[in-house]
């Protein structure tokens, strides 16, 4: 059995992790005082991250109001992919923890488009 991260819980939430795309793995993240948790249903399955290996929280959002999940970049270059159904407390947590300069909105599939197109087609000035 592994030892906990954490000493306190301040949150947890079901999410399923996003590790293989093809196959989500269902689970609950902790929030605590020393960082981030996860810990699948079942089969093989848990991460701990401190808040201080955390470079970056960016948070998928739909619409104006709905969070779909968040990725979490860590400071050696992997990101770690997390869907849940409400991930606006637990991203009130981790704000609270990092700070609100390290949660950002990812880039919809939309605003990638639409810059190229300005960058490809968009009007040129003549020097």
């Amino acid at each position: 059995m592994v030892e906990s991260l954490n000493k306190t819980v301040e949150y947890a939430i079901k999410v399923n992790s996003m590790i293989t795309p093809n196959d989500p793995k269902p689970g609950v993240m902790a929030l605590g005082d020393n960082g981030l948790e996860y810990r699948a249903n079942n089969g093989v399955g848990f991460i701990q991250v401190p808040w201080a290996n955390i470079t970056l929280i960016r948070a998928q959002i739909m619409g104006k109001k709905h969070v779909r999940g968040f990725f979490v970049d860590l400071d050696d270059g992997r990101s770690l992919n997390f869907v849940a159904s409400d991930a606006i407390p637990a991203l009130r947590v981790m704000r609270d923890h990092l700070g609100s300069d390290k949660l950002v909105r990812t880039k919809t599939i939309g605003r990638t488009v639409a810059k190229w197109w300005h960058n490809k087609f968009g009007k040129k000035t003549e020097a």
